[in-house]
């Protein structure tokens, strides 16, 4: 199973106002068939009044700038017709401040009113969040909710057994508008007021009994529903969810990865995997890989902006990306190259400019909805310039997941790590009858190695055969039959 992550904004634009919306997606759904991923992470579609949909106003309707809940049906039924899968980010922690529930509850209708946070006279409105320096408080008339993310997001309040109930509506909507399952947002945040001692709390067996409940719901629905939730914190806590959820992100093993590479470190890079990747290392049996691996996504830079336009050093880490067990993720556009910094007022909008499709910049389906910042028009990092040159990261990429389907027991296999200096990691990944080597230099110079060159499957990156032994450039990937 491979994920693609998709801002449906930027993809594709079938009614030329600039923004990309679902009858954009239907009809490029060949596009993700050509890349080779299967399952589509579509971020929030749902009515909102920010540009990325993370603070819904309505969670029973489509955001009118990506078309009608027809429009969506169409999509998603064209897409499993073609053996593709779509999992719906569900942010559920917070509402929009314009949602007809926060408008309610401001008028203390029920239930409403009960469905959020209000401060009283013991409050600390001082308080702020723990990173950052935001405050959790917002004052709206004569009244402060709690609003850990933003003025413009008040928190729902899930002491309010009520509100789970709404909430099983919620994701019985969208499994019966075709929906394969859901990617959930800030899972940790449902549960982080202590409403007894009044202060900013993480309470996680809170958290887990609520996912607990909410996703006995989601199997009773779709029995084979696809669950995948966002828990950005360390992989201790990390792990407290992973009996809950079929897949999590490892953000710490996608920080080392993304570091190591950058700073050419072996030692870092096997630290990690031991750290973050412990249950999966020196097994032989019964391994069921729920790490979500990924190397960048919509609240980070682009990964060849982070690694300053290195092409070398970003090829590199998605071919380690594609060959460690695990569920692996892409970011749309990333197969492109597309650069990207969080940089502007709406810091994560730079982030996630449109997807190029000409080189010129424009023409028919390409979005417009924000400038290019980051990627000009003739800048090489359109589909249309990419397509056919087999160097290029699309076709890198696109060589990766092939290799990844083809060996799909790599989801749930086992490492072990062989050996390891300045330059080389090198580790065995195994799976019942299933067994290779794969070798990474992680060095921008060359490495001399004594490998069999009978054995070798796939070079990502450049060998040369040298007497009875075998260079590898920097930041190349050799895959081996053991």
């Amino acid at each position: 199973m491979i994920f693609y992550e998709l801002f449906l904004r930027s993809f594709y634009d079938s009614n030329g106002d600039g923004i990309g919306d679902f009858k954009g997606l239907e009809e490029k759904l060949d596009y993700f068939k050509e890349l080779g991923v299967d399952t589509i992470w579509l971020l929030p579609i749902m009515k909102s009044p920010a540009f990325h949909g993370y603070t819904i106003s309505s969670f029973y309707e489509t955001n009118p700038v990506y078309g009608e809940l027809k429009d969506l049906k169409s999509a998603l039924r064209k897409g499993h017709e073609m053996g593709l899968k779509f999992v719906l980010d569900l942010p559920i922690n917070h509402v929009a401040v314009n949602s007809e529930w926060f408008q309610k509850a401001l008028e203390d209708k029920e239930p409403y009113k009960n469905w959020f946070t209000w401060a009283n006279e013991k409050t600390n409105l001082s308080e702020k969040r723990h990173w950052g320096d935001d405050y959790i408080w917002h004052e709206i008339g004569d009244k402060y909710f709690y609003g850990l993310f933003g003025p413009g997001s008040p928190d729902l309040n899930f002491e309010n057994k009520e509100l789970w109930e709404e909430m099983k509506k919620v994701f019985k909507f969208w499994l019966d508008a075709g929906f394969d399952g859901f990617r959930l947002d800030a899972a940790k945040h449902i549960f982080d007021y202590d409403a007894k001692k009044m202060v900013f709390k993480y309470q996680h067996d809170k958290n887990i009994n609520f996912w607990k409940e909410m996703l006995d719901y989601v199997y009773s629905v779709k029995e084979d529903a696809i669950i995948v939730s966002e828990v950005w914190d360390d992989q201790k806590i990390v792990e407290k969810y992973e009996g809950v959820f079929d897949i999590g992100f490892n953000f710490p093993l996608s920080g080392d990865m993304k570091d190591s590479i950058k700073k050419e470190d072996t030692k870092k890079f096997v630290k990690s995997l031991k750290n973050n990747f412990s249950k999966y290392i020196d097994k032989e049996n019964d391994v069921e890989t729920k790490s979500g691996n990924f190397l960048t996504n919509h609240d980070m830079q682009r990964l060849i902006s982070e690694y300053e336009e290195n092409e070398d050093k970003t090829k590199f880490a998605y071919s380690i990306l594609f060959t460690l067990p695990g569920k692996p993720f892409i970011f749309y556009g990333e197969e492109l190259g597309l650069r990207g910094e969080l940089v502007s007022v709406n810091y994560t909008e730079d982030s996630q400019e449109p997807f190029q499709w000409y080189e010129i910049g424009f023409g028919p389906g390409q979005t417009e909805w924000k400038g290019y910042k980051f990627n000009p028009p003739y800048s090489k990092v359109s589909y249309e310039h990419q397509k056919n040159d087999s160097n290029s990261m699309f076709n890198h990429i696109k060589s990766l997941i092939s290799f990844r389907k083809e060996n799909n027991w790599i989801d749930d296999a086992s490492i072990s790590i062989i050996s390891q200096n300045e330059s080389i990691v090198k580790i065995k990944i195994n799976k019942d009858s299933h067994s290779i080597i794969a070798i990474y230099n992680f060095k921008s110079s060359k490495s001399l190695l004594n490998v069999n060159k009978n054995k070798i499957i796939k070079c990502y990156g450049i060998y040369r055969e040298k007497s009875d032994l075998i260079e590898i450039n920097g930041f190349t990937t050799l895959i081996l039959k053991e």
